[in-house]
């Protein structure tokens, strides 16, 4: 047998190849086609510090003032400053939550990009590691992101880091951008929250638990790299019983409109060819109907992995 031959786990469909960005089809094609699903071996905590097979495919990571790792409690924190000096009242602050099902992913996740909102937002990034599945089950990941939000209003905190609480947006990707979509509400509700949060970034965002090919998946079931199967088995990490998925601090959709209304004004990024797009826009049209303001904004061609193709292909 040729041991060159490698082994095809992932090929695209055709139909939705059309679609695609060159760009990633071609990472597509060189990569990802070969490497073997998540669901497909068994589980190894050890896989959190494995090199990302499209880690490589990161953005340029930019110089910002500095970055520190902080650990609170169960959870850390890794904080971007600016390079100039702070204003007045402290720097706005974006505070972010990872992707990576909540299983994956860590304080490395994403950072070119956090980078680049330090540096051109002029903002300070606090990214929130959360304790991840299966270890650390359903709804852990929750309380830990709801935690460090309240770790970053404290006075100490904010003014150790130089940061104006009243000028505070959230966000994450995937899993991470269902945490923000929780939190943002569960803050609204916390009497022990006096400041706001003024805007939120779902990017990607995992919003329904409970979706399947049969009904919010349908029409993305074949998009690439995050399949059903992928999802699938997130979740199965993530929840010790099915019936928590369609708890609204597991499942956004499920928020009462009372709760839902309580929102920030939002920003949803949906990836054309992504499993999750249907879910998301969806979403960003329920929060619309509840009075909150909301852009929801299309990439043509990108898929569920948008934030780590940028700088695979150098102009």
């Amino acid at each position: 047998m040729d041991s060159s031959i490698k082994t095809i786990f992932q090929p695209l469909e055709e139909a939705v190849r059309k679609k695609l960005d060159p760009e990633y089809v071609k990472l597509h094609d060189d990569i990802l086609q070969y490497c073997k699903p998540s669901e497909l071996e068994p589980w190894d905590a050890e896989w959190r510090f494995r090199p990302n097979p499209i880690g490589f495919a990161s953005p340029i990571l930019v110089e910002v003032g500095n970055v520190v790792d902080i650990s609170i409690d169960e959870f850390q924190a890794r904080v971007f400053t600016p390079e100039t000096e702070a204003p007045a009242g402290g720097w706005p602050c974006f505070v972010y939550y990872h992707g990576g099902g909540w299983v994956l992913g860590g304080l490395n996740s994403e950072n070119g990009f956090l980078r680049h909102i330090c540096k051109y937002l002029n903002c300070t990034v606090v990214s929130i590691n959360y304790r991840h599945a299966p270890e650390h089950c359903y709804p852990v990941a929750i309380e830990d992101s709801l935690a460090g939000l309240k770790w970053i209003l404290a006075l100490e905190t904010a003014t150790r880091l130089s940061i104006n609480t009243s000028k505070i947006a959230i966000g994450g990707l995937s899993a991470g951008g269902g945490l923000a979509a929780i939190v943002s509400m569960q803050a609204a509700l916390d009497s022990s929250i006096p400041d706001n949060i003024i805007y939120q970034i779902l990017i990607c965002p995992v919003i329904d638990n409970t979706a399947t090919v049969d009904t919010a998946w349908a029409t993305s079931k074949h998009s690439p790299w995050l399949t059903p199967s992928r999802m699938t088995w997130y979740r199965n990490m993530y929840f010790q019983s099915e019936d928590k998925a369609r708890n609204w601090d597991a499942s956004p959709c499920f928020a009462p409109a009372e709760v839902l209304e309580k929102s920030p004004s939002t920003f949803i990024a949906i990836a054309e060819c992504d499993l999750l797009a249907p879910e998301a826009r969806q979403y960003g049209e329920s929060l619309q109907k509840c009075g909150v303001a909301v852009e929801i904004e299309s990439y043509s061609g990108a898929t569920h992995s948008i934030l780590i193709l940028a700088g695979y292909i150098n102009p």
